[in-house]
């Protein structure tokens, strides 16, 4: 990557870090999930010049990952909970990734929480260049069954390139052989690195739930939808690309339509995901840049 490329990243990283910081704050009972929505996306990320990757997901407890506000949302923090805040910014499609837990209202959360963190800061230490990705997951399972808890087995961190939050190679969190399993990190590649956690006596995997709020674009080209559909996907093309987005942004489309254009393999929805027993989770993210002889961590203030 050259000097120019590599200072957006970096510049997007710093504006996620201190969106996340300041958000953090606000995580109290009886506060609308829409207000700490509006902060993290409107105050700290577009009014300061820049562009929410993705929608901001906020998972409490059991819910743990692609919950975003749908249209009209009016749901509130619980008494007591672990809430994730999971955003990313991108600087014309270069993308940063960074999620952080809070726990509230009681301790028994805690240790999910630092068991994540701490798995975070060992796949950090554990890549380089030439590293094997399986290698992390040994490691990073190691880590956080030390506290007594489990990782979340089918979520991974994730390669990123320009408008692609997903690039094709995944970083587990666990023990496998994929086919992501023994690729070697490459000095200048983006990833994020995302542990989540949950307790020993839970199922320790994700399902799909049957909300859908957040959708990406895989490609453009419409086939016998009416005008105002196709313009669009033609805006939604060209702000984001296939990044993904909430029609929270844009005009909420009708059932049917949003069918039609999945059918066609021209929008793709992301089910919320959830603990598959309903036990909570915990996640820790940053994004971090591949060195010869280390890795550098992007999000941060």
């Amino acid at each position: 990557m050259d000097d120019d490329t590599i200072e957006k990243y970096y510049k997007a990283g710093n504006i996620l870090a201190t969106a996340l910081k300041k958000a953090k704050e606000k995580v109290k009972p009886g506060v609308k999930l829409i207000e700490i929505t509006q902060l993290i996306e409107d105050e700290l990320i577009r009014k300061k010049g820049y562009s929410p990757a993705f929608p901001l997901n906020i998972g409490i407890n059991e819910i743990t990952a692609h919950y975003a506000c749908p249209p009209g949302d009016m749901t509130a923090f619980p008494e007591e909970g672990v809430v994730k805040l999971d955003a990313g910014v991108h600087i014309e499609g270069y993308t940063t990734d960074m999620a952080v837990s809070v726990g509230y209202g009681t301790d028994k959360y805690q240790v999910l929480i630092e068991a994540a963190e701490a798995g975070l800061e060992t796949a950090i230490k554990t890549i380089k260049a030439g590293v094997r990705v399986k290698e992390v997951g040994i490691a990073v399972e190691h880590t956080i069954r030390s506290f007594g808890v489990r990782p979340i087995s089918n979520l991974s961190g994730h390669l990123m390139t320009q408008f692609q939050l997903h690039a094709g190679v995944s970083v587990p969190n666990v023990r496998v052989e994929n086919a992501s399993s023994s690729y070697r990190f490459r000095e200048g590649d983006i990833f994020a690195l995302e542990p989540f956690t949950t307790y020993e006596s839970a199922a320790g995997y994700v399902k799909n739930g049957k909300e859908i709020c957040i959708y990406s674009l895989i490609k453009r080209k419409t086939r016998n939808m009416p005008s105002q559909v196709t313009r669009l996907i033609n805006r939604i093309w060209g702000e984001r690309r296939t990044l993904p987005f909430s029609f929270r942004w844009y005009s909420q489309l009708p059932q049917a339509i949003l069918n039609r254009l999945e059918s066609q393999k021209i929008l793709h929805g992301y089910p919320v995901l959830i603990e598959a027993s309903l036990q909570p989770v915990a996640q820790a993210e940053k994004t971090i840049l591949v060195q010869r002889d280390g890795c550098e961590i992007i999000t941060e203030e």
